[in-house]
């Protein structure tokens, strides 16, 4: 990151230079004081007397300058050369600051949001902007404003564009986050239940995620889901820059078509500026190509070569935990899908089940789905109809809102064999004493429902390698 003066920083945080240096080298801004490294600018967020102990933090671990709140009047330490700069309120002035160092930099920045499918999109955009530039893009899923800032703070690597994912669990978190990115392209994914909890409505969680086009420029682009409802209901009239849609179903700039389902991944065809390209995508299920025609609107927008976003698709990597294929016990074939979920990629997922099984008994495990407040019961239902529609083999709940799912099967299934457990250990001892052999099992729930912990222990032991066996 460029070195810049406190006296600059000052001046970008509307605050006043109360003592110390003001021609001190600032090379980065921090408000956790544990992680200040020498030089940094560290906001003292917590204040008041509180404070006292993280300011002391923050010395020691080299901070050349401390911000602190206007009301603060007597200081934990006696240097002076440490600069102090003065403020109404922290909080605001740390992120004017990360706004400052944003700006520094003019390179191409994608911001992608939505209920299902954000990361996965920001990361097979990531892949095909590799093909061209060096690229920052959200690690993981840390996907909330208290990690933009480090986001930000990577720029100074010579990072030559960029593709922040977008999250939220409370009001204004995406609309503040994308005045600070400010994306030249911004991508929703799809609008759906998650998140009201938080939020009170789905028609909440609809302004929330439109508030990424608070940090669009005029000339900037909103890539939108055609086939998603929320696309329909929401006023774009406000909107000054050029809306691209891409969709499988309703008309759209970017369509796709000729979906082939095969043991690497998706084949399919799509359609656009009155073409017709073969794409391949090493991940699986419908949900994914509608992820990938939003990356190749994006990279279109970048005038990225058709031959290049292949490539760039091609090579992309699922994430963990995330429809990965993973050996299990009895020769049977487990589906990872255990990140997160919600509604729409949980009933993604059982389409991905049914594809993959062949023939093969079709195992549903399924935990809860978190922060679907008021329509929680209604969502897990929708996902038992929908496993029952699928005519999957075996359904196992895990958690007291899953049983829901069991009801909304058991109600649309007269064939379905189906078990419900409160707790995980339960469900997968279970598993492991009665999993037909050769079964394709599909593990979800949301994050808090922990179900990584069945696909551990559902996996096929590992063999001791040739070196274990000698020792």
């Amino acid at each position: 990151m460029p070195t810049v003066t406190a006296e600059k920083l000052c001046e970008a945080m509307d605050g006043e230079l109360i003592r110390g240096n003001a021609n001190v080298q600032i090379k980065g801004v921090i408000s956790r004081c544990t992680r200040v490294q020498p030089g940094f600018l560290y906001f003292d967020v917590k204040g008041g007397k509180g404070g006292n102990d993280n300011i002391l933090v923050a010395i020691q671990k080299g901070a050349a300058g401390i911000v602190i709140s206007k009301h603060k009047k007597v200081l934990p330490f006696d240097d002076e050369n440490i600069a102090v700069i003065s403020v109404p309120k922290v909080w605001e002035a740390f992120w004017q600051t990360v706004k400052f160092y944003r700006e520094m930099y003019d390179i191409p920045v994608v911001g992608v949001t939505g209920t299902s499918g954000k990361t996965t999109t920001k990361e097979m955009i990531a892949s095909v902007f590799r093909r061209r530039w060096k690229v920052l893009k959200t690690v993981g899923n840390l996907n909330l404003p208290e990690f933009v800032p480090s986001h930000i703070m990577r720029l100074q690597f010579g990072y030559q564009a960029a593709v922040f994912e977008i999250g939220m669990n409370r009001p204004g978190h995406i609309s503040k986050q994308a005045r600070v990115i400010r994306p030249k392209v911004g991508v929703i994914t799809h609008i759906g239940s998650g998140h009201v909890e938080h939020l009170g409505s789905l028609e909440n969680v609809m302004r929330e995620k439109w508030g990424i086009t608070e940090g669009i420029p005029e000339d900037g682009y909103l890539v939108l889901n055609a086939d998603d409802e929320a696309t329909a209901k929401i006023d774009k009239s406000c909107f000054k820059g050029q809306i691209i849609y891409y969709g499988l179903k309703n008309k759209a700039d970017y369509m796709a078509d000729n979906i082939v389902f095969t043991e690497r991944g998706t084949a399919f065809t799509a359609k656009f500026g009155g073409k017709e390209y073969c794409f391949f995508i090493p991940t699986f299920g419908r949900h994914n190509v509608y992820n990938a025609l939003a990356a190749i609107a994006v990279a279109r927008i970048f005038n990225f070569d058709v031959g290049v976003i292949k490539q760039g698709l091609a090579k992309y990597r699922k994430p963990k935990m995330r429809l990965q294929i993973v050996k299990g016990i009895k020769d049977s074939t487990l589906i990872n899908d255990t990140y997160n979920a919600n509604p729409d990629s949980m009933m993604a997922g059982l389409e991905v089940l049914s594809l993959l099984s062949k023939g093969k008994p079709t195992i549903a495990v399924l935990g809860n789905m978190l922060e679907q407040g008021q329509y929680a019961a209604e969502s897990h239902r929708r996902v038992g109809e929908k496993a029952a529609k699928l005519n999957i083999d075996w359904l196992v709940t895990v958690g007291a809102l899953a049983r829901e799912i069991a009801k909304g099967a058991a109600s649309n299934s007269k064939t379905m064999k189906i078990w419900s457990y409160l707790l995980r250990k339960q469900a997968a001892a279970f598993l492991k004493n009665h999993i037909p052999s050769g079964s394709v099992v599909l593990v979800k729930g949301s994050r808090g429902a922990r179900m990584e912990r069945i696909v551990k222990e559902l996996k096929e032991p590992q063999k001791p390698t040739e070196t274990q066996n000698t020792q």
